[in-house]
């Protein structure tokens, strides 16, 4: 009898929380259908292998989000939309089922970007490189009832922090030893300087060979060393001429833009700058012989007395040579322009005996001419005097 008489407080303890909760509910008139009734399938490749024929599968994982704007399912719904992800299978095929109705939605797909390391073509700098994968969007117009295919294909990028380098390497030499024809390794150890306005190194030259990692684009390079060059020198007694080593510096500049992942270029510093200190930059040392016929009983002829005075002149200079020893020395004014070297006039007049087979007898030598001004620091006139 207990139990009885707790039921009918039972349900009046219902009818009053039913009647409250009337109170709470807000209804709208707007109603979406969102059960799918569409479906979109595909395939999602990738270049993730440049040694082989054609796409490779994305990695099984990738994911496609799939959105439906509610004003496509029903136009009377002013925001909001339907969203779903999908994952690529091992595969690489999706598959996902969208709302639709009889007049057509709109589905956008937009895959997720991933990273994945790409085998690289043959004989490249790199075996793998990591690479960034991205897709564009797409927008898929399709109805209830519909199946409809759509591929899509990543693209692959650098990641921010890769710099792709090739290789670049080559012979080093210059010419060292003009005794030998040629050119000769430059010395072990010479460095040379690789540069852009964003990257430098530097590489030692051994064995006259070098080798550098170098990035793909333009690379400036600089180098120079000193060594003694074995250098013909000529003195102004000709028998005194000899190869010597004097120091010479060598300098190379240039750019070099890269064709590939491996790359040669042979560098060349040439002929080297005398570093030898010209006391007389602006004259000539003028030298030779002095000589006459002085004796008609033996062949050839005879230096020409010592104290003998040879004169040189031009329009606005003048200098006196003295003979010793059948040899004469004197500067000269070196040329401005090449074009147009300056004439130096010389000229001797001196009496010695001059022997012949029946006497000895006092005769009167002279000389005259001209000799045009060089650029070098020597030069090599002999004057026989009549």
């Amino acid at each position: 009898m207990k139990k009885l008489k707790f039921l009918p407080l039972i349900a009046c303890v219902a009818l009053f929380a039913l009647s409250s909760c009337e109170k709470d509910v807000v209804s709208t008139p707007v109603t979406v259908g969102l059960i799918p009734s569409a479906q979109i399938v595909g395939n999602v490749n990738a270049e993730l292998n440049l040694q082989t024929a054609g796409l490779e599968v994305v990695p099984s994982g990738t994911m496609l989000l799939v959105e439906v704007f509610y004003a496509d399912i029903n136009p009377a719904a002013t925001n909001g939309k339907w969203a779903d992800t999908v994952t690529v299978a091992s595969d690489g095929k999706y598959s996902v089922s969208v709302p639709s109705d009889a007049g057509g939605v709109n589905v956008n797909i937009t895959p997720f970007p991933f990273e994945a390391e790409q085998v690289q073509a043959y004989g490249a700098f790199y075996k793998v490189l990591k690479k960034t994968y991205t897709c564009a969007p797409a927008i898929i117009a399709i109805r209830s009832g519909q199946t409809m295919t759509k591929d899509f294909t990543f693209v692959a990028s650098n990641v921010p922090s890769f710099v792709d380098l090739v290789n670049l390497s080559g012979k080093c030499e210059a010419n060292l030893n003009a005794e030998q024809p040629g050119l000769e390794n430059v010395p072990d150890g010479t460095v040379i300087n690789f540069f852009t306005s964003d990257w430098k190194d530097s590489v030692i030259v051994a064995n006259g060979n070098y080798s550098i990692n170098m990035p793909n684009k333009t690379v400036n390079y600089k180098a120079q060393f000193t060594y003694a060059k074995r250098v013909w020198v000529v003195n102004s007694d000709f028998a005194q001429s000899s190869y010597q080593n004097i120091n010479h510096k060598f300098k190379l500049n240039g750019s070099f833009s890269p064709a590939g992942s491996t790359n040669t270029l042979d560098l060349s510093f040439g002929e080297g700058t005398d570093l030898t200190v010209d006391p007389h930059p602006n004259t000539t040392i003028l030298s030779g012989t002095a000589t006459a016929d002085l004796d008609l009983t033996t062949a050839g002829l005879e230096n020409m007395p010592d104290g003998t005075r040879i004169y040189f002149s031009t329009g606005t200079w003048g200098a006196t040579a003295i003979v010793s020893s059948g040899k004469y020395t004197v500067s000269i004014p070196r040329y401005v322009d090449i074009n147009s070297p300056t004439s130096v006039a010389y000229n001797i007049s001196f009496n010695a005996n001059r022997k012949t087979t029946t006497e000895t007898k006092v005769y009167n030598f002279n000389a005259s001419g001209s000799t045009s001004t060089v650029s070098a620091a020597t030069k090599t006139l002999n004057i026989t005097a009549n």
